[in-house]
């Protein structure tokens, strides 16, 4: 068995101004910092074998904070970052929205029939490489516990790929991750089966948790 803690980075500066940002990137705010810091404190007496983020800078700062007083080396993976969106990275919401209607409707409604901008992937293709990640790492940690660092949209992927579920599922089969929340998730006898997902229950001493 192979017990991994997976969590969305904390909130950023786009994500306040509701700006998509894909592989593109922007800070943590102060109240990301203390998200990551709340969910430090739950897994202050968890011990960690390995530690792994996706390689944008939002996972990499939210998993040091997360890690911050252990002797754990971080190990950031290409594999682990967000949805590639092409030329939608940077852009607001609103103008996705207005400029590219059926798509941005796709986005997020109709998942099988996104087809994204030049530079893009779809969401098979991140649930590809995610889940093949995640393959890896359940094999090569077996009987360890592993940290996963990452984000929203790879977070609703994985949730997919865990319960065998076809991409279609992806709109309706569970609420968007919230920042720094709690995933609970064992690899055992070649199956994964989720214990707990999207959990914010460390947040009690913030006042304003948003995203």
């Amino acid at each position: 068995m192979t017990r991994f803690i997976i969590t969305r980075h904390g909130q950023t500066e786009w994500n306040v101004e509701k700006r998509m940002q894909g592989q593109a990137d922007s800070p943590l705010t102060a109240l990301g910092k203390m998200q990551a810091d709340a969910l430090c404190q739950r897994l202050s007496g968890l011990e960690f074998d390995a530690v792994y983020c996706s390689s944008l800078q939002r996972a990499v700062d939210t998993a040091e904070i997360v890690c911050k007083g252990r002797n754990t080396s971080i190990i950031s993976l290409d594999s682990l970052r967000e949805i590639a969106i092409g030329s939608w990275s940077g852009m607001l919401l609103s103008e996705v929205n207005e400029n590219y209607p059926e798509q941005a409707h796709n986005f997020w409604k109709e998942p099988e029939a996104y087809v994204p901008m030049p530079g893009g992937e779809t969401y098979l293709q991140l649930r590809e490489r995610a889940g093949k990640t995640m393959q890896e790492l359940a094999e090569r940690h077996k009987n360890q516990t592993v940290l996963v660092v990452t984000h929203g949209i790879v977070l609703k992927l994985l949730y997919n790929f865990f319960r065998y579920q076809p991409i279609a599922d992806i709109a309706c089969n569970h609420p968007h991750p919230k920042s720094c929340c709690y995933c609970e998730v064992e690899w055992t006898d070649a199956v994964w089966h989720i214990i707990k997902w999207n959990d914010i229950t460390h947040y009690v001493h913030i006042t304003d948790p948003q995203l």
